[in-house]
């Protein structure tokens, strides 16, 4: 179910802060379904907090939170929302420098 946008950046920021904290190990973007290639567990650190995602209102809506944690916490943008905008926004831990 949606959420606004800053019952996600709250529920987002507590997932960081009861897996250390430290913004800068983190990405986030944005993505139309959870069926993005990105969502697979083998692509990801073999940990079950590395990757959160809540569904927001709107595409705008999503776009937002990415925003405030790239410009307020220094987040890097895990996307340049490439086709069709979604309305899932997530957190990515990075596991390699190639997979930001």
């Amino acid at each position: 179910m949606p959420v606004l946008s800053s019952e996600i950046i709250a529920d987002l920021t507590e997932h960081i802060r009861r897996s250390g904290g430290d913004f800068s190990s983190w990405s986030v973007g944005t993505a139309q379904d959870a069926h993005n290639p990105l969502f697979d567990a083998d692509r990801l650190k073999d940990s079950d907090d590395a990757l959160i995602y809540r569904e927001a209102y709107t595409p705008a809506s999503a776009r937002a939170v990415r925003d405030h944690f790239v410009a307020d916490c220094g987040i890097a943008s895990a996307n340049d929302e490439v086709g069709p905008a979604g309305k899932l926004v997530y957190l990515r831990r990075k596991s390699s420098p190639e997979h930001p």
